[in-house]
């Protein structure tokens, strides 16, 4: 579809009936999800509304609505969420459920007050986006058969790090399935649950209630668990908790905000972890990207920048004589991009690891001890995928933004 429309367009295709209260709201949820967009942004301004689809990662405007139309828009969100018409004022927060195309997906929806009037992102959880197994995650051959066989021995502290948005809840449940069908007994502390998994246990923490991450686990420990999982370690209070709970023998699945897997150590550090407890807790770290795709109808070849040539020469990588670019066609809407893959760090630790843990090893040791070993980094992951002409320098270089750079081996 055109992700490009003017006022008018929007406005007809999202009112052109009024025969049921709520029909244009479900018609702009049916837009998001036939264009693959994750989340839907409707914007206030000063005379009017801009609409906004979240699509690879990347925001596409939809089109414009007037005041009118836009507030129209908004109070039947309210209503299908069940959010009071007349708290206008408050930031709010409320989950729904809606059929889309003969299919039932769950929205998440926030609203805040802003100067110019409310404005409302809806965030499109669709199961199917947590139920790709771990070979279709983007992770090569050697880090998949690794995962893999941790996932006959299991034990220890599984961390999964990144930026917000670059997959770790995917990879997490990916995880969750592969475990759920070998018998085990699983249970997780979620902030929010966003994805509803049979024959999982799930623990929706809430801390107005006094059900926050630590307490949600020292309740989990009690329920006989085979497997922990725990939806972010933000804190020094729940590192804690899910370290001890490691150490004590149950598995445990959580995420981490971190530049690479390095920096998870540093992490669990600044919560306040010593290097012994790391040591003994963690057994493997993860840390992954999402790189958008190219087109493959509009695709073509040219010679990397000058810039795209320094950054790849600052990593010691021989820029190639040529590579592949986006192009722009209907099929794509004219991005040159069409859907994303992962790409991955992992680094399972080993005795070699462990003795640099206990010995308090900085980042920058750790890192270098990395690059030694000849291990995957996020850099070469994206390469690969440059090299076999499936996405561009210029993703690469954006999705690896922040990743630090890497010690000459």
């Amino acid at each position: 579809m055109n992700t490009q429309q003017t006022e008018d367009e929007l406005s007809r295709v999202l009112f052109r009936e009024q025969d049921d209260d709520n029909l244009p709201a479900l018609r702009l949820l049916e837009l998001g999800s036939d264009s693959r967009a994750t989340d839907i942004h409707i914007d206030p301004e000063q005379d009017g509304f801009a609409v906004r689809l979240r699509i690879d990662g990347h925001l596409r405007e939809l089109g414009r609505l007037s005041s009118g139309d836009g507030g129209h828009l908004e109070n039947q969100f309210r209503a299908l969420a069940s959010i009071d018409p007349g708290r206008a004022f408050v930031p709010r927060g409320a989950h729904f459920a809606a059929e889309v195309d003969g299919s039932d997906i769950d929205v998440r929806l926030t609203l805040a007050p802003c100067i110019d009037g409310p404005k409302l992102a809806l965030r499109l959880l669709d199961p199917k986006r947590v139920r790709l197994p771990l070979n279709q995650l983007g992770m090569d051959g050697e880090q998949l058969e690794k995962i893999e066989h941790w996932l006959l021995e299991l034990g220890g502290l599984f961390i999964v790090s990144g930026p917000t948005g670059s997959g770790k809840t995917t990879t997490l449940y990916a995880l969750l399935h592969q475990l759920t069908d070998r018998g085990r007994h699983l249970l997780t502390a979620e902030d929010p649950v966003e994805y509803h998994i049979d024959g999982i246990n799930q623990i929706q923490v809430d801390k107005t209630h006094g059900l926050d991450f630590p307490s949600a686990i020292r309740c989990m420990l009690r329920l006989d668990p085979d497997d922990l999982m725990v939806g972010e370690t933000r804190d020094s209070e729940t590192a804690a908790a899910a370290i001890r709970a490691a150490i004590s023998g149950h598995t445990v699945l959580t995420t981490l905000h971190a530049r690479d897997v390095v920096a998870g150590v540093t992490a669990l550090r600044i919560h306040g972890a010593s290097d012994y407890e790391i040591s003994s807790a963690a057994s493997v770290f993860v840390n992954q990207r999402l790189v958008r795709l190219l087109c493959p109808d509009c695709r073509d070849e040219a010679n990397p920048t000058h810039a795209e040539s320094r950054w790849l020469e600052a990593r010691d990588i021989t820029p190639p004589p040529t590579a592949m670019r986006p192009g722009g066609c209907s099929a794509c809407s004219g991005t040159g991009y069409h859907h994303r893959t992962g790409i991955f760090e992992t680094w399972h630790l080993e005795q070699g690891d462990f003795d640099l843990l206990l010995a308090g090893a900085p980042e920058q040791e750790l890192r270098s001890h990395q690059r030694q070993t000849q291990r995957t980094n996020l850099v070469d992951a994206a390469m690969t995928l440059v090299r076999e002409g499936r996405t561009s320098l210029a993703e690469a270089m954006s999705a690896c933004a922040g990743v630090p750079e890497q010690p000459a081996p």
